[in-house]
């Protein structure tokens, strides 16, 4: 009996001191700027190191404890380990469930596994975290194309354009599907 009342202490303690707790959305007045700023850039050039900020800012979750954790994910998929990186991915989406980067890694681990139902559901969740994320409809576009279902794909690519005017992977999805399917239904 006093052995649960120890663990039933330390577990409250823990948890009025935030351990243990999702880490909150935090709204990011400079990521909305960021945004503004690369929809309204003139060309490939200037929209580049804006973004490489989107990116630095979409990489940090604010939370220490989760930035190692996506640090481990990356590690043990670099070298191959892709039950280890979900395991970390799955840590840190408990920890910061509102955070879309577990999510949008998450996508690119059932893609290199060619689970593209996976993708896809983990691309979804990316962008319920965070709309705006062109490299996931990117992401989404070649899944889609590589099902065949070119019209999906191309909207999708188009989405990622509407948000970012000149990512590259976007353009050339466009321009590779839109012939395919001017003129008929894919």
């Amino acid at each position: 009996m006093r052995r649960f009342f120890l663990i039933a202490c330390l577990s409250a303690g823990l948890s009025a001191c935030g351990v243990g707790a999702p880490a909150p959305a935090r709204p990011d007045p400079a990521l909305e700027h960021l945004f503004s700023k690369l929809s309204q850039a003139e060309d490939a050039a200037s929209a580049a190191p804006l973004e490489a900020e989107i990116w630095a800012r979409w990489a940090d979750s604010g939370s220490p404890s989760v930035n190692i954790l996506l640090e481990r994910a990356n590690a043990a998929h670099a070298v191959g380990d892709s039950d280890l990186a979900l395991r970390f991915l799955d840590r840190a989406s408990a920890l910061a469930p509102d955070f879309a980067e577990p999510w949008n890694r998450r996508a690119t681990l059932a893609y290199d596994a060619d689970d593209h139902p996976g993708a896809i559901a983990a691309i979804m969740e990316t962008l319920k975290r965070q709309p705006r994320h062109f490299a996931a409809m990117g992401a989404l576009g070649l899944i889609y194309e590589e099902l065949g279902q070119d019209r999906k794909a191309l909207e999708a690519f188009r989405s990622a354009l509407a948000v970012h005017p000149f990512y590259e992977l976007a353009l050339q999805g466009v321009r590779r599907i839109e012939p395919r399917v001017d003129g008929r239904e894919a």
